[in-house]
């Protein structure tokens, strides 16, 4: 566990979610949820099936637009944005079903993530470095520098769909990561993965918040929720019932019955 991870209350969070509403026809989903997340933490959000974690996530993404409150990234309001604008604010995330590109090469999905990610910055970048083969060479250093860190790079040449499962995984992670984003929202990454590559999994997700990466991530998998999560926020039919650290939440009452009914 990493419950001494030190908090820095003085710092204004990356990410704000205040009062956060959503509805599908009558029945609440997320039910006024408040969360912050501080630039560098490390943050799980848990809760049984249909507690509304992933559509937490989908509000704050922009994929669903909520019917109350609000979500601040920055201190700037990005409630109801497109994916796309948000994304190139410096949010990055994965989804419960894994989407790459299956006709496309390992490399190529993590230059095409790339550059969705920065389209906006590639002219200014270009006429900066004055050379599409350097600029080329550079996307291409830091993809397979990635791809290395994750094992997949003997895998670079290869197209998606011959994959397995967990590399498939453990590639959008990487597209996740490719463009240096400020927050990386992962959705269950460890959800139908080996036992080798959850650890892998870890390591890296440990590894990248020490260097300062801040990740918001949705998990089941218990143990891996508390071998990485500074801090754990728990869900129940939409509300939040809990948050703190891991110790305090795997003791918590509320949790427990939630989880187990006792």
């Amino acid at each position: 566990m990493t419950d001494n991870v030190p908090i820095m209350p003085d710092t204004p969070p990356l990410l704000e979610i205040r009062g956060l509403t959503k509805r599908f026809n009558g029945v609440i989903a997320v039910n006024q949820v408040d969360l912050q997340i501080k630039p560098g933490e490390l943050i799980s959000l848990i809760g049984p099936n249909g507690s509304g974690k992933t559509t937490l996530f989908n509000c704050v993404t922009g994929f669903l637009k909520p019917e109350g409150g609000h979500v601040y990234f920055k201190g700037t309001p990005i409630t109801g944005e497109r994916p796309d604008k948000i994304v190139l604010r410096g949010i990055s995330r994965t989804f419960q079903n894994v989407r790459i590109f299956p006709g496309l090469t390992v490399l190529e999905n993590m230059l095409v993530s790339l550059q969705q990610h920065q389209e906006e910055n590639l002219v200014g970048r270009f006429l900066h470095i004055g050379s599409i083969r350097q600029l080329e060479a550079e996307a291409t250093e830091r993809a397979m520098h990635l791809l290395e860190q994750v094992r997949l790079a003997h895998l670079a040449n290869e197209e998606g769909h011959s994959l397995v499962y967990g590399q498939r995984k453990l590639l959008e992670f990487a597209c996740a990561l490719i463009a240096e984003p400020e927050l990386v929202m992962l959705d269950e990454p460890a959800a139908g993965v080996s036992t080798a590559m959850v650890d892998q999994m870890k390591r890296f997700i440990l590894d990248s918040n020490a260097k300062g990466q801040t990740f918001f991530v949705v998990e089941h998998n218990m143990g891996v929720v508390m071998d990485i999560s500074q801090r754990i926020v728990v869900l129940d039919y939409g509300v939040k019932i809990a948050e703190g650290a891991p110790s305090a939440i795997q003791n918590d009452p509320r949790v427990l019955e939630a989880y187990f009914g006792r």
